[in-house]
């Protein structure tokens, strides 16, 4: 489902050169849930960025579902984000002057030719699905962090995507919420949804069926 052939990944300053990751070969296989962990700054969220085609590698080539991406314009990486990608953010990424379900919906407003009706329907199936209905009216502000969190997984799942890419989904969160966060992810796994996730945490990871680890921007 992806595959990333020895990508390398170097920020640069005036002063240094920093190799955030380095000959990284690796395939996620379609309904995989894979968990990727590794110290802090050991490029985790790199990796993922780079597999979800929010960041480009210095080198090397990202290919999604049989597709190579390293030489697509913006427009076209873009359209592969929406259809077929979900992103899970540890800050939720929600914004603050939408309500729940208008926040589902957004991903939507780039998807050419899909219909109004139908995307609402979508989104009021998937927002009952997290157990939000009755939040569905309600700001970011009047939600809970798990509650954010069940709208960011909602709004990740509204396209329809073959993976998820899930950042530190429990990072924020209390480990009651964060059980419940990961029961969620665990079953989307079951009905075929591929996932990766980042965590720092060895017994989230345990629910994985695959662990990858980082140090120092390589495999380990």
């Amino acid at each position: 489902m992806i595959t990333l052939d020895n990508i390398n990944k170097t920020f640069y300053t005036e002063e240094i050169e920093t190799h955030a990751l380095e000959n990284i070969n690796l395939t996620i296989e379609a309904g995989e849930f894979t968990a990727i962990m590794g110290p802090s700054g050991c490029g985790k969220s790199t990796m993922l960025n780079i597999m979800g085609l929010l960041d480009t590698a210095t080198s090397g080539s990202v290919i999604i579902d049989g597709v190579r991406t390293d030489r697509m314009a913006d427009k076209d990486m873009a359209l592969v984000r929406n259809l077929k990608l979900g992103f899970i953010f540890q800050s939720f990424n929600l914004i603050p002057s939408l309500n729940v379900l208008d926040n589902v919906l957004l991903p939507m407003l780039y998807r050419k030719g899909s219909s109004p009706s139908e995307n609402k329907k979508r989104a009021l199936e998937i927002i009952e699905r997290v157990g939000l209905t009755y939040r569905q009216k309600h700001f970011p502000s009047q939600l809970s962090g798990g509650q954010c969190q069940r709208v960011a997984i909602a709004r990740a799942l509204i396209g329809g995507p073959k993976v998820i890419l899930a950042d530190e989904p429990t990072g924020n969160l209390d480990s009651k919420m964060g059980k419940e966060i990961m029961e969620i992810l665990t079953k989307l796994n079951r009905e075929g949804v591929t996932i990766v996730m980042v965590t720092h945490d060895e017994e989230l990871a345990k629910e994985a069926g695959r662990i990858i680890r980082l140090l120092d921007g390589k495999l380990a």
